[in-house]
């Protein structure tokens, strides 16, 4: 056996059979995968299929029909499934590869069984796959083979065709289908004008609008076929809701017929609802940074409910109770002494709800059936309203207090008095003793009210306020007038002739000139029909006066006065 020499210094056979067996193994691994050893060869993607069907080992990996890797391994998913999970080798001219990448295993000849992967790389926007991720089985699928196409149409399959053909055309020729779509064409103009608007709306108010939606909708759809059997159950219960419509079609007819008058109605509230979201889109703007500091505002208020709690503890409620122990024994004496404060509390407030407020809103009734204009509480604010400016001498509207003198054919007088004059007893000023002599147009006819009525009411003070009877403010009827005489000037008798004509004209023009100044009083307080309709009445026997009873009344004057016939 020879030994190898290197440098005058010979190898051991020993390591000469190690090299020639380390480089045996290297050209036989060469030979079977053709690829060198410790050396990168891609980037690696796997994806889940539910089939592999044909697919091979080294199959090409295409996007967009350029080849950017090959299978590297097949295999099963699970023992029984026919599911399988398929490993690939991306180059660099396949990169990147995103999250939202789809596979798809297509032939790549007709009636050929040899297939490849048609990869779509994903958006730009999605994040890229890492190397060794795994594509899900929503984002692959599978090629439709021929036989696939040919089993399908099977007999019954061919049967329910047939039938759903011929009905096709029994609904356009025998149930005026085609008529139907005729009217449709004619009468979509305007749906087709409606119709581009709504594309229009679709495509969104912001960038990415569309984009965004169709990506959520690849979410939904790929959520509706993982779940097969609740898909197939929406499949059925959707049969059978349109069936229930195919029922009922001239209800639907009708309820589609007054769809346009329903619209219509409906448009003004759908244009306050879409100018409302501009505002709620800025109440969400706005309410955004207190939602996101809400976490910080609950770790920061956590401390104080750790307080909290600590304060209502079972020792700190006892020191509370011993503190508050002094107190509560006067709380409950101070209790017991406020009852008699209450109760006359009570009836001073029920003295006023049953006797003084009802006697303030009560009104003074006179024996005509008259009443005064305001109620008691008014009629006293008038009153020390008018009092009030005593000691002023007038404003605008004239003096404050004033004195009128009056004259007429009567006389009254308290004693004696000359011969034909009134006389009316009892006409001295109580205290003085002093005679009171007077003139007047008419004779008087009493007092209203009468003393009797004045009489206050029966105070009984034993019995508490809310229990007195409230004040009957009726006038009653008017008091018996005095003792009167009557004679007119000159030894005349007041009851005829020109002294009886002029105190009776007299009489008639006071009772006019008094209604006058009931309605001016009437239209100041704010009752203007009353008011007005009195103003009317005594207006117009005003000059009816003027008109037939002032030629008379000068007529008798010149005869009292000798001034005429």
């Amino acid at each position: 056996m020879t030994r190898a020499t290197t440098g005058g210094r010979s190898m051991p056979n020993w390591a000469i059979g190690v090299i020639a067996i380390g480089l045996v193994i290297f050209g036989l691994y060469l030979a079977f995968t053709k690829r060198l050893p410790f050396v990168s060869q891609g980037y690696e993607v796997k994806a889940v299929f539910k089939s592999a069907q044909n697919l091979r080992v080294k199959s090409p990996v295409r996007i967009a029909g350029v080849n950017v890797g090959e299978v590297k391994e097949v295999k099963a998913l699970s023992e029984g499934s026919p599911a399988a999970l398929v490993t690939m080798l991306i180059t660099d001219a396949g990169r990147p590869i995103h999250t939202d990448a789809r596979m798809q295993l297509r032939p790549r000849l007709f009636l050929e069984g040899n297939l490849f992967v048609d990869t779509r790389p994903g958006s730009p926007s999605a994040p890229e796959l890492k190397d060794g991720a795994t594509i899900p089985i929503q984002q692959t699928s599978n090629s439709v083979q021929l036989d696939q196409v040919l089993t399908t149409l099977q007999a019954d399959v061919r049967g329910n065709l047939q039938l759903l053909l011929r009905e096709l055309g029994d609904a356009f020729q025998k149930y005026g289908g085609a008529e139907g779509f005729r009217e449709i064409y004619l009468s979509g103009g305007p749906a087709y004008k409606n119709t581009a608007l709504v594309n229009e709306a679709f495509l969104g108010t912001e960038a990415h609008d569309l984009s965004r939606l169709v990506r959520n909708f690849d979410i939904v759809a790929r959520a509706l076929d993982k779940n097969k059997e609740q898909l197939k159950d929406l499949v059925t219960n959707l049969r059978i809701v349109t069936g229930s419509f195919a029922a009922e079609d001239q209800a639907l007819g009708d309820a589609i017929h007054e769809l346009p008058a329903v619209l219509r109605v409906a448009q003004p509230t759908f244009a306050n609802l879409n100018a409302s979201f501009p505002f709620v889109r800025a109440f969400a703007r706005e309410a955004l940074p207190g939602t996101r500091t809400a976490p910080a505002a609950i770790d920061a208020a956590t401390p104080f409910i750790a307080q909290l709690r600590q304060l209502v503890s079972r020792k700190e409620l006892r020191g509370l109770t011993k503190d508050l122990r002094p107190t509560v024994p006067q709380l409950a004496k101070l209790t017991r002494r406020q009852r008699p404060f209450m109760e006359q509390a009570r009836a001073l407030a029920s003295c006023f709800n049953q006797v003084v407020i009802p006697w303030s809103n009560d009104t003074v009734v006179s024996s005509d059936g008259e009443s005064a204009i305001g109620k008691v509480h008014e009629e006293a604010g008038y009153g020390l309203t008018g009092i009030a400016g005593e000691s002023r001498s007038g404003d605008a509207n004239g003096q404050y207090i004033r004195v009128g003198a009056g004259g007429g054919v009567n006389t009254l007088s308290g004693l004696l008095a000359p011969p034909n004059t009134i006389i009316q007893p009892a006409g001295t000023v109580p205290g003085v003793g002093e005679t009171l002599v007077g003139t007047t147009n008419f004779a008087i006819l009493g007092a209203e009210p009468s003393l009797q009525s004045s009489a206050k009411p029966n105070f009984q003070p034993a019995v508490p306020c809310e229990n007195q009877e409230p004040p009957d403010l009726r006038s009653g009827g008017p008091g018996a007038p005095p003792l009167q005489f009557r004679s007119g000037g000159g030894g005349g008798s007041a009851s005829g002739g020109p002294a009886g004509d002029v105190a009776g004209l007299s009489r008639k023009y006071a009772d006019i000139y008094t209604d006058l100044l009931a309605a001016q009083q009437y239209q100041a307080l704010g009752n203007d029909s009353r008011g007005n309709a009195l103003m009317s009445e005594a207006s117009q026997r005003l000059r009816e006066y003027v008109r037939e009873d002032m030629p008379l009344y000068q007529k008798a004057i010149k005869a009292l006065t000798g001034g005429g016939k």
